[in-house]
Order: C-alpha cells, then structure tokens, then sequence
C-alpha cells in the first residue's frame, strides 16, 4: 500500500526566503505505520503526479486553498483514486469538505489518522474521522523531516513543542484544532531537537510552529533553560505576554533566541477588547518591545485592520506607532472572519458578509462590509500600510531603532520591498 500526502502550498515571492518546512504532513508520515510506503510532495516546487501509483492521497490546507484542494480531490478522483483531507478548513466546514473528498478528518489527526490508513485498506472508509480525547503529548513520534525535500526550505529545522492556546480570540482558528493547550515532557522536545542536523544560515535556525510557545510560561522557561546548551538559534510563534516577565524573556535570548512573532493586532484598545484579545495591553507596547530589543530579539508583529472599532485613521496611526517603536518586521492583513466563528456568524446576522469566495479569505481583502470605512478603503488602507511600512525610509528608520538581530530582519524587509516596488 502507497500513500502520497500533498502539501498545498501557494508561495508567494516574499516568502521565498523565509519558506520553512511544513510539519503537519511529516508528522502523519510518522504516525503511518511502517509497512505502508509514503511520501510528500510540495507543490511550491515540486510537480504534482496526478498519475500516481499512490493508493491513498491525502492533503491538509487552510481556508483562502480550499478551492485549489477541492481542484486537486477532483482531479486525483477522477483517476481512481481515494482523497482524504484535514485541517483548520475541514474542521470549520466539513459537510462541504466531504463534498469533495472521499473522507473528512476533524480536528486533531493523531488518533484518527491510523483508523483512516486501516479502514481504507480494509475498505471500510468512512466519510468522517474525529477523536476529541486528548492527545498524549509524550507519546507523538519525532516528524519524518527525511521525506521532505531539502532544498525547497530556507528553513528546514521547524517544530512543534506545544499544543493549542490558552487565550481565545474571536477571529482565531486554534481552539478548533486544538481544544486544550498542552505541553510535552522538556526530555522529549530537547531530545528532537538533537536529533536534527544543522546547515548553513537560516539552515541553522530552529522554527517553532507553536500557536503559543509560552502559554505555559513555567514550562516554557524550563524549555529555554534545558535548550541553552544546545547553543542554537531560534524563531518562534508565542503571545506578547512573554514580555509580562523579564526572566522568562533573559531565558530565551541566554538559549538563543533571535526573533519572535506575536499578533499585537491593534493599536486600538478597543479592538483588542472586544476580539477578546484582552492580555495585549497597548500601554505596555513599547516597554515589551524595548525589552526584547535589548536582549537581541528581532520582533515580528501580526497587525489587524477592519475591526469595528478601526476608524479610517488606523492605518497612519499604526504606521506611526510602528515606525517609532522599531518593530522589525510586521505582517499586516485585513481581518478575516472564518466561516463558522463568531465573528462570521456575526457579521453574517448584520448582512455584512460580502461573499464567500474562500480564495479572498487570506487578508489581503475586504470580505466583508467594515463599520467605520467601506469595504475598497479597507483594502486601500492595507495596501497603503505595505508599501509605506516597507519603504526605505521606514526600514532605515526602525532597524536603527531596533538594532536586534539584523542580520535576520533586515532581508526580510528588502525582499518585501522588492516585491512591493517592483513595477516601479
């Protein structure tokens, strides 16, 4: 028996230096049992074989490639083939998922994914798997990172030590994977960690995917110290709150971390209050900021625009607040209401709901009627903040600021910038 898992993955130019290695695929490769043959293909540069010999096809995917999943289930189907899905899309909307593939995973694929290998070759399938016990975080088994093609990753090293949030923001997607937030024992993190051999520049650099590394902040400076011998560099995924203590923000610069990437989100407290993002607190931005700074950690913020609280000033305050804070790199995005949330189901009962073309779901657009501004305004505004945040000038003016692991953040800024001016 042969399983072919897909990674759909739509690269955009300003990604390419910065494209690390997808785990969700490498892990169900690991949780495949050892008598049935897999392997990855990444469409961002690799071809897809729709000829396969492959047995079992299987693919995971976010909402704005939905439509490009339900594309590939087609075309593979129409070979004979059986297509399986999961993830954060066929979490939110599984009768329409199962409209295109042969079998729908909900939530978390560790229990599930074993019973969907045995029922198919057993010709059982069923059209949905879910499993809402908890997942024993001691018992995952290490990715299979030799199925992924090294030379497709600027970083290839990446990895998930936690599970989940303990926060819950109205416009995030986490709670519908991942229930609980969760922590492994430090030993068997660590221990993954060493078993993955290093490379040159950012080949070196360790990712963490966690939704929150720090959720546990207990936990997590226990992880930093027991990483500190191991003398690597790291980026990760956590909350602002790490900047609530000084302690925990010394332990992860001592164990080599470089850069982190946190959703801020707003400048405006009322936004944060009322998407429930309540432990950012915008007073504290630039004391949080500084501090990581001064321990040589390059920060990434997420920003958000078109909450109901945004007026149309939101976007040059941001500007303006970003600039004077040295934030090193910042991914601004339109706010995007997944279908099936409540922010959606909200929107949706005020008629604000413009259309539901998951392609346009991937911030970049306005699908939705904002409160305050029209709905080409919002996308204007957005626009107006890329080009204005990755000029020169601004680049120039916040890594002086900064003057945190440049090294890191000053190519990720020219490669935006060369995007975004390219026709001129």
């Amino acid at each position: 028996m042969k399983v072919l898992l897909v990674y759909l993955n739509k690269r955009t130019d300003n990604q390419k230096l910065m494209n690390a290695a997808p785990l969700t695929l490498p892990l169900l490769a690991a949780y495949t049992p050892p008598d049935i043959e897999v392997s990855i293909v990444d469409e961002a540069f690799e071809t897809i074989d729709y000829d396969t010999d492959a047995d079992l096809v299987a693919t995971t995917f976010v909402l704005p490639l939905a439509h490009r999943a339900y594309t590939l289930a087609h075309a593979f189907r129409q070979r004979g083939k059986t297509v399986v899905c999961g993830g954060p899309h066929a979490t939110l909307m599984p009768v329409e998922t199962a409209s295109h593939f042969d079998a729908v995973v909900i939530g978390q694929g560790d229990h599930t994914w074993p019973l969907v290998l045995e029922d198919f070759k057993n010709g059982r399938l069923k059209k949905f798997y879910t499993d809402h016990r908890d997942v024993d975080m001691a018992t995952i088994p290490f990715a299979r990172r030799d199925l992924l093609n090294p030379k497709g990753y600027s970083i290839l090293n990446t990895f998930q030590a936690t599970r989940g949030c303990p926060y819950s923001c109205t416009y995030c997607t986490t709670h519908t994977i991942y229930p609980k937030f969760l922590t492994p024992p430090l030993k068997k993190v660590v221990a993954e960690i060493e078993q993955v051999e290093g490379g040159p520049f950012h080949r070196r650099l360790l990712l963490f995917w966690d939704d929150n590394l720090v959720g546990n902040p207990v936990w997590a400076r226990r992880l930093f110290e027991e990483m500190t011998p191991l003398k690597k560099k790291w980026v990760a995924q956590l909350t602002f709150t790490i900047t609530e203590d000084k302690e925990l923000v010394r332990a992860a610069a001592k164990s080599g971390c470089v850069g982190l990437f946190f959703g801020l989100e707003s400048f405006n407290a009322l936004s944060l209050k009322n998407s429930n993002k309540k432990h950012n607190i915008v007073e504290k931005y630039k004391e949080g900021i500084k501090l990581l700074h001064d321990h040589g950690i390059s920060v990434y913020a997420g920003m958000m625009f078109g909450f109901d609280d945004d007026r149309k000033d939101i976007f040059e305050i941001t500007l303006e607040k970003a600039i004077e804070l040295g934030i090193d790199n910042l991914g601004p995005k339109i706010l995007v209401p997944y279908p099936n949330l409540p922010i959606f189901k909200k929107l949706a009962k005020e008629n604000r709901i413009i259309h539901t073309d998951w392609s346009k779901y991937n911030g970049n657009h306005a699908v939705f009627h904002p409160r305050h501004m029209t709905a080409e305004e919002l996308e204007k505004g957005n626009q107006w903040f890329h080009r204005e945040f990755h000029s020169y000038k601004s680049i120039a003016r916040r890594l002086w600021k900064s003057k945190a692991a440049t090294w890191f953040a000053l190519p990720i800024n020219l490669t935006k910038h060369k995007v975004l001016f390219s026709d001129n």
